[in-house]
């Protein structure tokens, strides 16, 4: 009977889940379809779980750590807005509007995170990171994801929707299913509901680059993750299935480890192999001032070169490596170049497939620590090839080093061992 109701839950949730993707009803219909179903979900969870059951391990302390990693979340959206800029939020303000949405969210929020807790606690005890990562997924918009990648495809479209929608809900939908995992829906509650609100009743809101949005969105809760892992008693851990014998990184199974390294290999990827198109690239030089400055990071993104026009700034390969510059002309097909902090036009014109990509978002500085790292390496190395004396100097320095290290610890378990004996 017990897995006959779990089972009623999850084709419920997959019915609406694709539902709500396929099906799009205009008018007041926009609204109360998703509140009828999320409420029919809220209903048939209850009566699943038989209510006393879902709540009976909720815990105040965790759901205050998730109140404030909500809190922690929209501060630093704000922080981004006051570094780019506001903009006027879509939804209408009109008493109506105010009391639809509030009755959208209301329901979603109960059919989500009930369900959610729900499932965690039927399934989660036999493994919990296979779980927290399947129930992440589930209330991610993977419909719409996989939608974007049918034919024909537009790279642009589907590379922001992945980071700015997709990877910052997988982000939030992981450490919600962790939330519930250790302490009921009430905490997953106190952590996606500030978000919500801020979302649909704030007037203004921050107007952030995609790039910048998708790294506030998955950043911020993995350091939450961090925080409430780091917060959560072994006790409570032991007490949803997590066998732990000690706290923080020596946690064997704990799934908390495994989640933060996903998210990071996503981040790694998602910026570093020019995934679909979009890669970072660290400045260098000043031939771009003051537009871009040595230490920036600047994302670009693969374009059709029919659609570069004049003021677009664009990497490009030379004989001297890669150049960023911007277009002033095109002739013949070619591109002309010039650096903004140059006084005439580069002098050779760009052949189309020269050209890398077109500038997307600048990072500032936070590459300066690429550039002093590679130049260290440089250092060292250059030391050690050039340097014949320094190489020996090196290898006598390990060598004496490991030898009188070796010396004192066999000359103190030689002690030890006397001691014992006597």
């Amino acid at each position: 009977m017990h897995k006959r109701k779990s089972l009623i839950v999850i084709i419920l949730l997959i019915f609406i889940k694709f539902t709500l993707h396929l099906y799009k009803p205009r008018g007041l219909l926009a609204y109360l379809v998703p509140s009828i179903l999320w409420s029919l979900l809220a209903l048939i969870v209850l009566w699943a779980s038989q209510f006393r059951n879902l709540f009976s391990y909720s815990n105040k302390i965790l759901s205050v750590f998730a109140l404030i990693a909500s809190i922690f979340q929209i501060v630093l959206l704000i922080d981004g807005g006051i570094f780019t800029k506001f903009g006027k939020s879509p939804v209408s303000f009109t008493l109506p509007a105010l009391s639809l949405n509030a009755l959208m969210i209301s329901t979603s929020l109960l059919g989500i995170e009930l369900s959610r807790a729900y499932l965690l606690r039927t399934y989660g005890r036999k493994n919990p990171l296979l779980l927290i990562m399947l129930t992440a997924l589930l209330y991610s918009p993977i419909l719409a994801m996989i939608s974007l990648f049918i034919p024909p495809i537009e790279p642009l479209l589907t590379v922001k929707f992945l980071g700015s929608t997709f990877l910052t809900e997988l982000s939030k939908n992981m450490l919600a299913s962790y939330l519930a995992l250790l302490a009921g829906p009430l905490a997953s509650i106190a952590y996606m509901l500030p978000l919500r609100v801020f979302q649909w009743f704030s007037p203004i809101l921050p107007d952030l680059p995609w790039g910048i949005k998708s790294l506030i969105g998955v950043t911020a809760p993995m350091i939450s993750l961090i925080v409430i892992d780091y917060a959560t008693p072994i006790a409570v851990l032991r007490k949803v299935g997590i066998r732990v014998e000690k706290k923080w990184l020596e946690k064997g199974d704990n799934p908390i480890i495994p989640i933060l390294i996903v998210l990071i290999v996503l981040l790694i990827v998602w910026f570093s192999t020019g995934l679909l198109g979009i890669f970072p690239t660290v400045v260098i030089s000043g031939s771009m001032r003051p537009t871009i400055n040595v230490g920036d990071i600047v994302i670009l993104v693969k374009v059709p070169t029919e659609e570069i026009k004049p003021g677009d700034i664009i990497q490009y390969l030379t004989k001297n490596g890669m150049i960023l510059h911007r277009v002033i002309d095109i002739k013949s097909g070619y591109f002309i170049t010039k650096g903004d902090a140059c006084s005439v036009p580069d002098p050779d014109p760009v052949h189309p497939l020269n050209v890398r990509g077109k500038l997307l978002m600048v990072i500032p500085k936070i590459g300066w620590a690429s550039i002093y790292v590679k130049e260290i390496l440089i250092l060292l190395w250059n030391l050690i090839t050039l340097n014949s004396l320094t190489l020996y100097v090196a290898f006598a320095s390990l060598i004496l080093g490991g030898s009188l290290y070796t010396f004192r610890r066999s000359k103190s378990l030689k002690k030890y061992r006397r001691k014992r004996k006597h």
